[in-house]
């Protein structure tokens, strides 16, 4: 089979993944689909009028963009809070720059978080230069020799096998498709299609170059010690684990339902443009009349006077507009509203208790999971890169790379937060809970070390003594 092969389970997810990224692109690109996404009206009439009226229909039609502003609030929330990175000296560089062109760890991460809420799959990939043996320590200081960090796209991922190992699946082969510069002459670029193929034969990990017509490089990248990594050094990243199963994209519900609003946005301006354009009536007249005294033409407004004969009448006809697709477009909203288009939530629209928890629930459970897996992900990939700088594997085991999953999504009421303070006061709760628990809300923000310190300063300011405060994190004491 040709490189280029694409793995089976690709092919229906795919299209949802082409629906989500034009949603995310915005109006313009949805539009360039044209009947895609917006049907020709009578399709069978192929006059030049039906071309222009859909080329009416077309610009007429706003398309409200609520997958991309859905999409960047869920991943702001996950980046509300900076992520937690702890790396030996050794790795200390890759913080700064992972990828070897100024992109650091953080910043990388959020493209991993915003594949995996987004289309429900992404891919870390950690490579090595080849170092022809043991990589001295100098060569490492001087950032000679170091590892870089790319996230994928997850169409890019075309291909991938497993193998077991020892009662689990491990990956034996990924094939990642990349488009590469072959020629510039300063002005243009010209890039053809190459691909990396991933491999483990036998327990070695290669990596190999190919294009269309053939492979052209192999590599075995080696660790500190001189030997071969037994794993290949890639890890998809997915809404529920980082299995290479593909997951259900968890924005195309959403995205379908955009795109359904978009087109009930086509039919309701069309509506309003016919019906908002009065059409003029006469009766009583004659042919002389309309040839003698109109001349073939009728003015219009305020300043022209319209003669008409003994017994004639004039009028305007203006029918209703029809309100059904705007009717389909607010039913619509309420439904992005339930799959967690917040921006697009009517004010008007109540929802129960049970109800707001269950969709808190799932947006949560959903953010959760994406940034744990993300998580793991990097946490995976320094490892990798330690091995590869010779870490010891005390200062590996004590890696970590932890993003935010404390959203603030629903933040405490005040009769909530009333309450958490009482129960503090009453010494059920310890400072460092209460305070866990309005940090949790989004509502605190310093280190409780910070806080206790700014409230006793405060105290003693207002002339309130020597009030005691148990410590963070203190225990309440006993009845």
């Amino acid at each position: 089979m040709p490189v280029n092969t694409e793995h089976d389970d690709l092919r229906e997810v795919k299209k949802q993944w082409d629906v989500i990224r034009d949603c995310v692109a915005g109006e313009i690109t949805v539009k360039k689909r044209r009947n895609k996404y917006l049907p020709i009206p009578n399709p069978l009439d192929v006059t030049e009028e039906n071309k222009l009226r859909y080329e009416a229909y077309i610009m007429r039609a706003v398309f409200y963009n609520v997958v991309k502003r859905t999409l960047g609030g869920l991943v702001g929330q996950i980046y509300s809070r900076e992520p937690i990175i702890e790396v030996p000296p050794e790795l200390e560089p890759l913080k700064d720059d992972a990828t070897g062109l100024g992109v650091n760890l953080t910043q990388l991460s959020k493209f991993g978080a915003g594949y995996t809420v987004g289309y429900g799959r992404s891919g870390l990939f950690v490579d090595f230069p080849e170092t022809g043996g043991t990589v001295t320590r100098a060569e490492l200081q001087n950032g000679d020799m170091k590892a870089g960090f790319t996230i994928f796209d997850p169409k890019d991922i075309i291909n991938w096998r497993t193998s077991p190992k020892g009662g689990r699946s491990i990956l034996s082969m990924v094939v990642i498709k990349e488009n590469k510069v072959i020629s510039d002459d300063g002005f243009v670029q010209t890039k053809r299609p190459e691909y990396r193929v991933l491999r483990l034969t036998n327990g070695v990990y290669t990596a190999e170059r190919w294009r269309e017509a053939g492979r052209y490089q192999e590599i075995t990248p080696t660790q500190a010690n001189g030997q071969p990594f037994n794993e290949i050094p890639f890890t998809f990243i997915g809404p529920e684990n980082n299995d290479p199963d593909v997951d259900e994209p968890p924005l195309y519900d959403l995205a379908a339902l955009n795109i359904a609003h978009y087109r009930n946005s086509a039919d309701y301006e069309e509506s309003c443009y016919i019906t908002g354009q009065p059409t003029a009536w006469f009766s009583g007249l004659t042919q002389q009349w309309v040839d003698e005294i109109f001349k073939g033409k009728v003015q219009m407004g305020a300043r022209a006077a319209i003669p008409l004969p003994m017994g004639a009448l004039a009028g305007m006809i203006q029918p209703n507009p029809n309100t059904l697709p705007f009717e389909a477009m607010k039913h619509k909203e309420r439904q992005m509203v339930a799959l967690g288009a917040k921006l697009v939530e009517p004010q008007a629209v109540q929802r129960t208790a049970t109800e707001a928890s269950i969709d808190q629930s799932y947006e949560t459970s959903t953010l959760s999971a994406s940034a744990d897996n993300v998580s793991d992900a990097f946490t995976q990939g320094l490892r990798w890169a330690a091995q590869f700088e010779g870490v010891s594997p005390e200062a590996m085991n004590a890696i970590k790379f932890e993003l935010n999953t404390e959203f603030d999504l629903i933040k405490l009421s005040s009769n909530e937060r009333s309450a958490l303070i009482q129960e503090w006061q009453a010494q059920a709760l310890s400072f460092g809970e209460m305070r866990a628990n309005l940090r949790r809300a989004g509502i605190a923000t310093m280190p409780d070390d910070e806080a206790l310190k700014v409230i006793r300063d405060e105290q003693e300011k207002l002339g309130l003594g020597d009030v005691t405060l148990d410590e963070p994190g203190s225990e309440p004491p006993a009845a």
